[in-house]
């Protein structure tokens, strides 16, 4: 668990005003024009923020995140994700390390307008399923397909899914302070990992479980309703994700003490229940996995290893 921090006002008291947008306009822009595939949302206002790299899920790309993304530019965070890794091979070290490039990018070019900046000591990395994994081995400190690792200061991996044999090596040189939002049926079993991904990390990770909700709830599914512009995400889900999210990097990207209580491991934020990982429950094996002989502990995680990525 990590240190409980103080704060003048609790995270669930703001958990309403961190779910609605904040007060910036947003632009949004093409990593095309510098070689990559990928989209970036910037604040509008000219300035120096801080700025996240966006790991998406496993078959699909950045498109079906484009709320969440804009969300958090709207509270004055550069969010760049990375549309690299999309198909049925895709790579979790070959996502970790576009990510890597593509905070590289805003950290170090002109983004807006021309007068939009990213503070290069402000950085983090952000994912979702498979790309919460790929977010997790982009924070280690191993470089990556000659990639370097970067001094980031925030993880957010949300519902994380088992990638492979690479993950908990990574997980465990990676130090930035980590959040792990999943649903609570996903703490650990074939297709999911936060659990076992918690104890493989080596810095300071806050565990949190959401009743009901599951992997897809925060990815916008084709309907519609979508054609119709409107959004094709679980509403009660994303918002309260996207408000625990946001309220997490304001305090440990950018230090500001009115979102401390985000960070304290041990508070419940709304419908997001902490789980104690001093006495963490025992792994669940699904039916699946009983199948196979899997049995809980170390040989459960050895079967995780081999799952399809997310």
């Amino acid at each position: 668990m990590s240190k409980k921090p103080s704060s003048a006002k609790p995270a669930s008291k703001l958990v309403k005003e961190l779910s609605r947008r904040g007060p910036h306009k947003v632009l949004r822009g093409d990593l095309g024009i510098v070689g990559e595939r990928g989209q970036v949302f910037t604040p509008a206002d000219r300035g120096r923020y801080p700025a996240i790299a966006f790991g998406h899920g496993w078959l699909t790309d950045s498109s079906r995140y484009r709320e969440l993304l804009y969300h958090l530019a709207t509270w004055g965070i550069v969010a760049v994700a990375s549309d690299e890794q999309k198909g049925l091979a895709a790579s979790d070290i070959g996502l970790a390390a576009n990510l890597r490039t593509a905070l590289s990018i805003v950290s170090n070019y002109p983004l807006g307008t021309g007068d939009v900046r990213v503070n290069p000591e402000q950085v983090g990395f952000v994912g979702h399923g498979f790309g919460a994994s790929a977010a997790v081995i982009a924070a280690s400190d191993q470089q990556l397909l000659g990639v370097p690792a970067p001094d980031v200061r925030a993880v957010v991996a949300l519902f994380p899914a088992p990638t492979t044999d690479a993950l908990p090596a990574a997980a465990a040189t990676a130090t930035a302070p980590c959040l792990l939002l999943t649903g609570a049926s996903e703490l650990d079993n074939v297709d999911a990992n936060a659990l076992s991904l918690a104890a493989d990390y080596a810095g300071d990770v806050s565990l949190r479980t959401i009743a009901k909700a599951d992997r897809a709830s925060i990815v916008a599914q084709p309907s519609l309703k979508t054609l119709l512009g409107f959004s094709g995400v679980e509403h009660k889900t994303h918002s309260l994700v996207r408000a625990i999210t946001t309220g997490y990097l304001l305090y440990t990207l950018t230090n500001d003490p009115a979102y401390a209580g985000f960070a304290d491991a041990d508070a419940e934020i709304g419908k997001a229940i902490p789980v104690d990982l001093d006495d963490a429950p025992e792994d669940r094996l699904d039916s699946v996995s009983r199948l196979l002989g899997a049995k809980s502990g170390g040989g459960a995680r050895q079967l995780l290893a081999k799952s399809p990525v997310r």
